[in-house]
């Protein structure tokens, strides 16, 4: 049984229709890249999957439940939506860390909130803290940020606050960790750092969509390879079959400008 199914998904601004029947499904460990132009409506999925969009018409389904109906009102509850955004760890562009937080401090900040909720949270405060910061930096160690943890975001590079970012993603252990364009607001000598990072994450089989225009990242790292344009999917499939040998013109078409640029695929 998939982890996630996405069943004609439709969404639309105004007049301008942005995602059109879009259907995929992904397993359990597997790694997804989507990938297509600015505008093809990439960002806007993913937005749709961690429900700060809301989808005009379809289906999502997490472990067999539908989570979100288009057509169920139930399904769309804002006390509901805040738990099933749990599903999703989303990782922006931009980083959004809180500059009055430490890196461990942002890390924290989302599970403590959360622990708060639950009833035996008062009682048990400096237990479950003492569990949620020792978690958080077992995380940031991961990243390889041990010694980060007490620094500002102002006094990380861009490369170390976008692993902070990834830290803080799976701190919420979300059964899905999306990611939009994570190197797009890096230089070209910190993108590498990320990348490791998420390869990293699919080597230990974390379930992962990752929006990226790089592509010889997507071929090598990925299991599946979704090209999306003008708000459709044109091609899905194995990753290293649709980069290296697309079936459609259109996909063929977007490619090619990689090669034409002295990009490696």
């Amino acid at each position: 049984m998939p982890i996630l199914e996405v069943k004609n998904i439709r969404k639309s601004f105004g007049g301008t229709e942005v995602l059109r029947d879009i259907s995929f499904s992904l397993e359990k460990g597997q790694a997804l890249s989507i990938i297509g132009s600015s505008g093809s409506g990439k960002t806007t999925l993913l937005r749709c999957l961690n429900f700060l969009e809301r989808p005009d018409e379809g289906t999502i389904s997490v472990g067999g439940k539908v989570i979100f109906d288009a057509a169920d009102p139930a399904t769309q509850q804002e006390r509901e939506v805040r738990r099933k955004r749990l599903h999703f760890g989303l990782v922006f562009q931009s980083f959004n860390l809180f500059p009055q937080y430490t890196a461990l401090e942002n890390v924290i900040l989302a599970r403590e909130l959360l622990a708060q909720e639950q009833p035996d949270y008062k009682h048990n405060k400096k237990l479950i803290r003492a569990q949620i910061e020792a978690e958080a930096q077992m995380l940031l160690d991961k990243m390889g940020l041990a010694e980060r943890m007490g620094n500002y975001p102002h006094q990380l590079s861009g490369g170390q606050q976008q692993r902070v970012a990834i830290a803080r993603a799976l701190a919420l252990k979300p059964d899905i960790l999306c990611f939009d364009e994570p190197t797009s607001a890096l230089d070209p000598e910190l993108t590498g750092e990320v990348l490791r990072v998420i390869k990293s994450l699919a080597d230990q089989n974390t379930t992962m969509i990752i929006v990226t225009h790089e592509m010889a990242f997507a071929r090598d790292v990925a299991d599946q390879v979704i090209f999306m344009d003008e708000g459709v999917i044109v091609e899905q499939g194995d990753a290293r079959t649709v980069i290296e040998h697309p079936s459609q013109e259109r996909t063929r078409q977007f490619l090619s400008g990689y090669t034409q640029n002295g990009a490696q695929l």
